[in-house]
């Protein structure tokens, strides 16, 4: 049997959307990123999903479940699957204005990179 990882564009078509709301976008995301994970260390490590289970202390459908990434998983349980990968957790936090304002001062600093000569600079402003 074959798997396939779900990418967030399919997942848009699937349900016949362009935009989900942010908190969904999110929650799919981190899905999506344990989902890859989970499923990348057990077939790097060539375990079948029933092995991969008994490796976890879990049932074979739960790692289903984990790699399919439409399981909403615990903190908690997240914590200790990834303990049993030895991996480390790390979320990240950002505000999201501040990441826009970044942004557009990349984009403003490459337009300014681009010029050639300060009168450019001038027709800028």
């Amino acid at each position: 049997m074959e798997y396939e990882l779900i990418s967030k564009e399919n997942m848009y078509q699937r349900l016949g959307i362009d935009k989900i709301p942010s908190n969904i976008d999110m929650f799919y995301d981190l899905s999506y990123d344990l989902s890859t994970y989970i499923f990348e260390y057990r077939t790097k490590h060539n375990y079948t999903q029933k092995q991969f289970a008994e490796f976890l202390g879990v049932r074979q459908p739960m790692v289903s479940k984990l790699e399919s990434g439409n399981y909403n998983i615990s903190l908690q349980s997240i914590c200790d699957v990834m303990a049993k990968l030895n991996t480390k957790v790390k979320i990240e936090f950002s505000d999201v204005n501040e990441e826009a304002n970044m942004l557009e001062k990349c984009v403003s600093l490459d337009a300014f990179e681009e010029m050639d000569s300060i009168e450019d600079l001038g027709e800028a402003v």
